[in-house]
């Protein structure tokens, strides 16, 4: 039986690379894999130690301990002139990286990482579940922020779930400043602000 499960994130780009460094000092033989459609068919154009290394938003975290570089170069689909590789298979768990609003730089948007897994698969289950558990070790819970009918802005006393703000970001867009976190239309904001208002 498949499950499929997806957690949303704020990171910056150093919060980026302490996720990454952390994720491939549990198993070196984990990459990334930007899956933007272009049209560079070769695989280790493609793969990185690090999101950072690159300018791409889409990737697929790829665990070559399950599956060979030959495997991996069969999964595309070509449209047009284009290379379109998967993000979601047993040995690939999709990453979305946050960015800064294209249209607003003052807010942070989420990013995401999302898989779906067989149940009874226990390699594939146990890789997955340890980049969910260093998300969460470093990750830390975020409050809504929002307007009162009266127009007050408030914070939600508990936290949203689902998502986790790193170090960084909850550093850098913590309200205080200008600078917010946001996932869709909500806008979000760390413990420590939740706290002290």
């Amino acid at each position: 039986m498949e499950k499929s499960r997806d957690f949303q994130l704020f990171m910056t780009q150093n919060d980026e690379q302490q996720f990454c460094e952390e994720l491939r000092g549990y198993n070196p033989n984990i990459f990334f894999l930007d899956i933007s459609p272009s049209s560079e068919a070769d695989i280790s154009k493609r793969l990185y130690t690090s999101v950072v290394n690159s300018s791409s938003s889409f990737f697929s975290i790829v665990n070559f301990d399950l599956m060979t570089m030959e495997e991996l170069k069969t999964r595309y689909k070509k449209y047009g002139e284009y290379y379109h590789f998967g993000s979601i298979a047993r040995e690939q768990m999709q990453f979305l990286r946050s960015k800064p609003d294209a249209n607003d730089s003052h807010f942070l948007r989420n990013g995401r990482i999302a898989d779906s897994y067989n149940i009874e698969d226990k390699d594939e289950k146990e890789w997955k579940n340890k980049v969910y558990d260093i998300l969460k070790r470093h990750g830390e819970k975020v409050f809504g922020l929002y307007q009162t009918s009266h127009g007050c802005c408030e914070i939600s006393i508990k936290p949203q779930k689902g998502i986790v703000a790193y170090p960084y970001a909850l550093r850098e867009y913590n309200g205080q400043n200008g600078f917010f976190m946001k996932c869709g239309d909500a806008i979000f904001v760390g413990k420590e602000i939740a706290l002290n208002n």
